[in-house]
């Protein structure tokens, strides 16, 4: 009897021993059944499944076949620290060895395991991701979108996104959604992305500004809306600059824009850890911010 499996790449990272086509292997193994019928396999990582109750049997097993599985990814509309499915289809690879869990990077790792004994399988466990996930995404979606709909912000954010991409798009990426979120992404090299989008999780609704890495956060109100342009504009023109200080064992970063009215917007964010040293142990947004220099050029 063969069944097949997919292992998280990131699990594997942690601490997985390698494996190959035609070895044996002896795996903790749960049989889950969907509120649809489907049985799949799942390996009890770090035993999520025996700490939930659910049976669980160590399985003797020969790998038949491996792939990698890859999917594409880029960063959400409005957020560049999160990365989403981008569409395309996932690049799947064939291979006949997965090394041990260090510096492993791919999404999927998908097995098919000839069993040798296929009495060792556990009990089905009837399993309903709902229950764990009660808002999946597309749920928290379009709850987000009937927010944005019955907010003052909605005509106001689309309205700008429209204007920006017209005023902008021969300089810049400019990607948009239907929530008024929006990303620029400037083709002159060194210059500074903009990104705004809302946070519904605050009452009032948060407007969250991310320039180069840094972020504001403003209530989402005619005023902050209104300011976004201007914003943009300096962005744009390169009137823009982040400046760092040593306090202690810490980093001070002070990111300032100056708007067309003389007004200066100042933004701080403090990085703990060894004040004053070229290298911080930091990865990110944050770790981009520290690995640049801090003047920007202008889109133009």
């Amino acid at each position: 009897m063969q069944i097949e499996l997919d292992i998280s790449g990131a699990l594997h990272a942690c601490c997985h021993p390698g494996f190959a086509v035609g070895e044996k292997v002896l795996w903790e193994i749960a049989r889950l059944r969907y509120p649809d019928g489907t049985v799949v396999y799942e390996l009890n990582d770090h035993d999520t499944f025996s700490e939930s109750g659910m049976p669980v049997s160590p399985v003797h097993g020969i790998v038949a076949d491996i792939h990698y599985i890859d999917h594409h990814y880029e960063p959400a509309i409005g957020d560049p620290g999160v990365l989403q499915p981008s569409g395309e289809p996932a690049r799947i690879t064939p291979t006949t060895s997965v090394p041990a869990g260090t510096d492993f990077n791919h999404d999927l790792i998908h097995v098919i395991l000839e069993l040798l004994d296929p009495n060792q399988l556990p009990q089905i466990c009837d399993w309903d991701p709902q229950l764990d996930c009660p808002s999946d995404p597309s749920a928290r979606e379009d709850a987000a979108r009937a927010q944005f709909e019955l907010s003052s912000a909605s005509v106001h954010l689309r309205e700008l996104a429209e204007e920006l991409a017209k005023r902008y798009g021969h300089l810049a990426q400019v990607r948009s959604d239907s929530l008024g979120q929006i990303s620029m992404l400037p083709r002159a090299a060194g210059a500074a992305e903009v990104h705004w989008r809302l946070d519904f999780s605050d009452v009032p609704t948060q407007l969250v500004l991310t320039v180069a890495g840094a972020e504001w956060t403003w209530p989402a109100d005619a005023a902050s809306i209104g300011q976004l342009a201007q914003i943009v504009e300096a962005v744009t023109a390169g009137r823009l600059e982040e400046q760092r200080q040593a306090t202690g064992a810490s980093m001070v970063l002070a990111m300032s824009i100056e708007l067309a009215d003389g007004t200066t917007l100042i933004q701080r964010d403090t990085v703990h850890g060894f004040g004053g040293q070229d290298a911080f142990a930091v990865i990110g947004p944050l770790g981009d911010r520290l690995a640049r220099t801090g003047e920007f050029t202008p889109w133009a």
